[in-house]
């Protein structure tokens, strides 16, 4: 865990940076499909039948998708929406897809 996080979580709690975390990993992975499809962020917004804007927001980080919206980004994406609820152990998730 990088020193900011480590200090964040003493402010806003472990739980919170965790979730912050994990919707970064999310945000990474739909960036990553949709570049490796080379479709820009308006195609994929036309697909998953969101603004364009939603998709730019997601995938900088600015705001938390709801499942709905993860599931329509994964359709148009063509890629599977996982949660497998594996743990590291500390009870911190080690896979999630979209």
């Amino acid at each position: 865990m990088s020193e900011f996080f480590k200090k964040h979580s003493k402010i806003r709690g472990e739980d919170h940076v965790q979730g912050l975390q994990l919707e970064g990993v999310i945000a990474a992975q739909i960036k990553t499909n949709r570049q490796k499809l080379k479709m820009s962020q308006q195609e994929l917004a036309n697909l998953a039948g969101v603004p364009k804007s939603t998709i730019g927001r997601i995938e900088a980080g600015i705001t938390s998708p709801k499942v709905e919206t993860l599931l329509k980004i994964s359709k148009a994406l063509e890629t599977p929406f996982i949660i497998d609820g594996t743990t590291d152990g500390e009870g911190r998730n080690l896979y999630v897809q979209t």
